[in-house]
């Protein structure tokens, strides 16, 4: 008998704040120009679950999450993390032997870590047969039949007809606007062209508000007040992060993220100010943060650290702009900090 770890859908509206690519133009065969945004939103990795764990149990932070380590038919590794926002169109478990698909953002930054880690948004195990699934955002697709929505990957295109259910994410009929939307898309049919085109037999938009194409910052207004922390790719154990006054600037506990970096935090009391790795050096409250080279950098915009319970807290911005880490960011429910690889743009 296979032991299975649990899984529960939170029923909560989730609003993503995505920093989105321009429409870009695409031409098909026949010459005409379709404005579709280009590229897939998600990308996906399968393979066998080999092993299934919670994270800390302890920590209200992460209940619920799994780690799932997975290999293909390669034996190529691979772990999913499986968050209170991962959606499971079909079995909600996850036992040893499954074969799994998990669907995650393609924009994401991944950790320079082995195996590669990927945040599950979506996490496929078995699927019925016969049946199919496609998972992207979508758009209106000026070239096809009138009612289509093309995926921004330009690979398939669906319509609805009376007999196709839409719900959101807890179950619930949902009867507002898909176009542009995250959806998960379940079909049987469909046509052998490109894209793909099918009737949706299932609909589900995933948990967010779709928004204007594109934004600035001050726009996004991420509220990732509590959101767990993850330092290059480990969840970290810390003070929760909480959301500035100005309504979108993320202030996260120094100690404990530098601590996880490996940097060395002083806090000199008496001058109520704190060093970190004897190379930058700021006053709780002011703006200024003295470097190395005995030059001042300030956050443009952002707001100064404070204290709270004992703790300091600076904008998330800090670990880029002053400590000169490669990405630092809130995204999909939770907050990255990345010392090493690529900046995310």
């Amino acid at each position: 008998m296979k032991k299975f770890v649990s899984k529960k859908i939170v029923s909560l509206i989730l609003i993503s704040g995505l920093l989105a690519t321009a429409l870009a133009g695409v031409v098909y065969a026949d010459g005409e120009d379709t404005p579709a945004p280009h590229g897939p939103y998600y990308l996906s990795v399968s393979g066998t679950v080999v092993s299934a764990q919670e994270f800390d149990e302890g920590n209200p932070d992460y209940n619920g999450w799994i780690r799932v380590e997975i290999e293909d038919a390669d034996g190529n590794p691979a772990a999913l993390t499986i968050t209170d926002r991962t959606y499971f169109p079909f079995e909600s478990g996850i036992a040893v032997g499954d074969v799994v698909t998990g669907y995650f953002l393609a924009d994401a930054p991944v950790p320079a870590i082995w195996p590669p880690q990927y945040t599950a948004a979506v996490l496929v195990n078995g699927m019925p047969e016969g049946l199919n699934i496609k998972a992207d955002r979508f758009f209106a697709w000026e070239d096809g039949s009138e009612g289509m929505l093309l995926s921004r990957d330009n690979m398939f295109a669906f319509t609805v007809n009376e007999d196709t259910e839409i719900i959101v994410a807890n179950g619930d009929e949902y009867d507002g606007e898909i176009e542009g939307r995250r959806l998960v898309v379940i079909y049987g049919i469909s046509t052998r062209s490109i894209p793909e085109q099918a009737t949706a037999i299932k609909v589900i938009a995933l948990y967010e508000d779709a928004m204007p194409l594109p934004m600035t910052l001050p726009e996004l207004n991420i509220d990732a007040a509590g959101w767990p922390i993850m330092v290059n790719g480990e969840l970290i154990s810390a003070r929760p992060a909480f959301t500035a006054d100005d309504g979108y600037t993320t202030m996260v506990p120094l100690g404990a993220i530098a601590a996880a970096l490996g940097m060395d935090a002083r806090w000199d009391a008496a001058a109520g100010a704190v060093t970190l790795d004897g190379t930058i050096r700021f006053v709780v409250g002011s703006e200024n943060y003295r470097m190395g080279d005995g030059t001042f950098k300030t956050i443009e915009g952002a707001p100064v650290s404070v204290i709270v319970r004992n703790s300091t807290f600076v904008p998330l911005r800090f670990f880029t702009e002053i400590a000169g880490l490669s990405n630092a960011f809130a995204f999909e429910g939770r907050i990255e900090i990345i010392s090493g690889g690529e900046t995310m743009q």
